[in-house]
């Protein structure tokens, strides 16, 4: 007598189950590394801007044009929405740099901002 076969389907709804929830942490981790690289890209815009702020004769319209230049420069397609402030005073420059990255999960935003500040340049005489 021949022994009779049993199938067992068990593994394919636990694989059905498993497979999108796989694929959703895969892209979760790649969300984090695009959301990572463009908080980077942002903060160096921000610096750079700052830079030229806190430059001695420096006024609000060279830090922006400073972030702006990085920001093609660095950004790319990355950032969308790209906003860079710049507000200067007689003691303080202060930058913040706002934008939106792209979502590879449908429906979803992830906006950052990041803020730089630092004292300005200027002339003293010697003591």
């Amino acid at each position: 007598m021949r022994a009779a076969r049993t199938r067992s389907d068990r593994g394919s709804a636990e694989l059905a189950v498993a497979t999108p929830l796989l694929l959703l942490l895969l892209l979760l981790v790649i969300q984090a590394g695009l959301v990572a690289h463009a908080s980077q890209v942002a903060q160096s815009i921000a610096t750079t801007a700052l830079a030229e702020a806190r430059a001695v004769d420096a006024t609000d319209a060279d830090g922006r044009a400073a972030g702006e230049h990085a920001g093609e420069q660095l950004g790319g397609r990355l950032l969308r929405g790209l906003n860079v402030e710049v507000h200067r005073d007689d003691e303080a420059a202060r930058v913040v740099v706002t934008a939106q990255v792209p979502s590879v999960l449908p429906g979803l935003t992830w906006p950052i901002r990041h803020e730089s500040s630092g004292p300005v340049e200027r002339f003293t005489s010697p003591p």
